[in-house]
């Protein structure tokens, strides 16, 4: 009995650190993406501030629901 218990454990151990790598992941995808775009519209600050703030938004919103879940 005591070995299909440590087994659940194991497997809620596994699921937190698959959803974390799974948002450190989109995190980076992420600023991958807000990086081209403000390469793509370096010339046009006010184009890029438009274009490019969904991505700074975004970011700010899983490093919120992440501090929020430990």
């Amino acid at each position: 009995m005591f070995l299909i218990l440590s087994g659940c454990h194991y497997y809620e151990e596994y699921r937190v650190l698959k959803s974390t790598a799974d948002i450190q992941d989109e995190k980076a995808e992420l600023l991958r993406a807000y990086r081209l775009c403000l390469e793509k519209y370096q010339d046009d600050p006010p184009k890029a501030k438009e274009l490019c703030g969904p991505y700074t938004q975004t970011l700010r919103e899983i490093e919120v629901k992440q501090s929020h879940q430990r």
